[in-house]
Parts: structure tokens; sequence; C-alpha cells
């Protein structure tokens, strides 16, 4: 992949036996209006748009698009990083069929093969509990801590389950990054599915990556601190292993920071294979 002078948008280089047949469907997360599903020739098939905006979005198998709209303007903590207005499934023809609102939704989502859709949310620590945290450091404007909520809603709305990050976190463990703030104990930045049903959460926060068992609320694994740092996206294999990226920012201890995608092994912790790094690690900051 190369840049082109002659050439500064589309398509610039492609080896078709290299890439994945298919298409790509992208966004624009810092504030645009529309996604896009777009082939291996670099032409846009398709293309979405929503007045409230689009920062992230997935395409379901029925051809809709499950997306994230811009945050509320008017209510919810906005000093918090991936803040949403709702979360709204898209036909076709970009018109809202489902939506779940709330000034507390942020980042990430799921649907379910059930109807029922994953959502992630804020909620304010009660004061007990975030005296307790240690770690980060705290801002100008930190007059509280959020923490956060993984629920599950019906397609009416309907409350099924939810559960609260903080009631099965560690105080001695799961310390903030001293270079964040204490906005937020946790900053959820990914949530997933495994073939087990139980939820695949990713802590920002506190470079956590865990598998909560959906009966009990309780982590049946839970990894991260000093192998990775406020890593994202991590996605449960067919092989019961999980793959994600360690974004590397505020790697303590090193010089310089890295990246690199890793794959570890949920029963023994190793790490199955890692990409080359990346120096220096790029800004992601959800």
């Amino acid at each position: 992949m190369g840049w082109s002078t002659h050439r500064a948008v589309g398509l610039i280089h492609r080896e078709p036996q290299k890439c994945f047949r298919g298409y790509t469907l992208f966004t624009n997360a810092t504030g645009g209006y529309d996604a896009y599903l777009m082939d291996l020739e670099g032409r846009i098939c398709h293309r979405w748009h929503s007045h409230e905006g689009i920062l992230y979005a997935y395409l379901l198998p029925n051809g809709h698009l499950l997306m994230r709209t811009h945050p509320p303007r008017d209510t919810g903590p906005t000093t918090l990083r991936g803040g949403a207005a709702a979360i709204q499934e898209l036909d076709w023809d970009s018109e809202v069929v489902w939506e779940y609102r709330n000034p507390l939704l942020h980042l990430d989502f799921e649907r379910l093969p059930s109807g029922n859709t994953l959502v992630l949310m804020w909620e304010q620590l009660p004061s007990e509990v975030a005296s307790r945290v240690s770690g980060g450091y705290r801002a100008d404007d930190d007059p509280e801590m959020h923490g956060d909520i993984v629920q599950e809603v019906a397609p009416d709305g309907t409350l099924v389950s939810e559960w609260r990050s903080w009631e099965h976190l560690s105080f001695e463990d799961d310390i903030i990054c001293p270079l964040e703030t204490r906005r937020e104990w946790t900053h959820c930045n990914a949530l997933n599915v495994t073939s087990d049903k139980d939820l695949l959460v990713s802590f920002r926060q506190i470079s956590v990556v865990g598998i909560v068992d959906r009966t009990t609320g309780d982590f049946r694994w839970k990894w991260g601190p000093g192998q990775v740092s406020h890593q994202h996206h991590p996605t449960y294999l067919g092989n019961g292993r999980v793959l994600l990226f360690d974004n590397g920012s505020h790697r303590l201890g090193r010089p310089v920071p890295y990246s690199g995608v890793i794959e570890v092994d949920v029963e023994t912790n190793r790490s199955c294979g890692t990409t080359a790094a990346i120096r220096p690690s790029p800004s992601l900051v959800h």
C-alpha cells in the first residue's frame, strides 16, 4: 500500500491474492453522518445516512445496519469519551426500524440471535465504591466517577438483564492507569459474546480483558495487566482463544510505546502469536 500524489483519494494499490474476498464496512469515527460499503475495487456499493450521525456500525445478516449515533447534545456525562444518544437499526434505505435511546449509552453493542441487543451504559459509582478505587489522577472537572454496565434489552426496549462491572471487580488488582483521569474506573471499549454465550469485555482504563459468566456475573477469565496496555477489540475465536489489539499507549517501563495483535489462550494465559510491533503506537483513545 502506498500514497500517490497523483491520486489523493480512492484505491491506490491492491493485491487480490492477499485480500479477503468480500466487502468492507467503514464509518468516520470522529463525527460523520454516513456509513459506506466498499468492494475490493474500491467502489462504494452502498451508503447509509443518518442526520443523527453514525459513529460506529455493524452489518446485520438481514442487510440492516446496527449503529451508534453521535453523543446527546444536552444531557449525559459529556466529558466522557464515546457517548451516544441512541443505538439504531437502519434498513437498506436508511430508515430507522429500531432504536434504543439513553443519554448514558456509549461505545459498543451486540445483537444477539434472540433478537435482543446488548448495550454498554455508564452509571455514576456510589461514593463508597469510588473512594476505594486506586490509581488515576483527579482533574479539576472530575466531580464523580462512572462505572460500566452491560444491559440486555428486548426489541420493545424492555430490560432483560443488567450486569454492573464494579460489583465483580477487585479494588486490589483493578487499578486505573496513572496517566488516566478518575472520570471512569474501567471505560469498557468493546463488548462481545463467546460460544458459551458469556460476555467478553475490554476495560481500557485498567488494561483488562475478561470473560464474564452470564449466569453468575463473575469473571471466569481475566487477563491483561503487565501484558497489554489499553487494548481494544477482543474477539472470541472458534478455537477458544481471544484475538485482540494491544494499543500499547502508556505502556509503563518501556522507553518507546508499541502496538501489536495478540492471540491469547484463555486456559493458559499464553500468547499464541503476535504480529510485528508497530512503533510508535497509534493514538486510539476508545
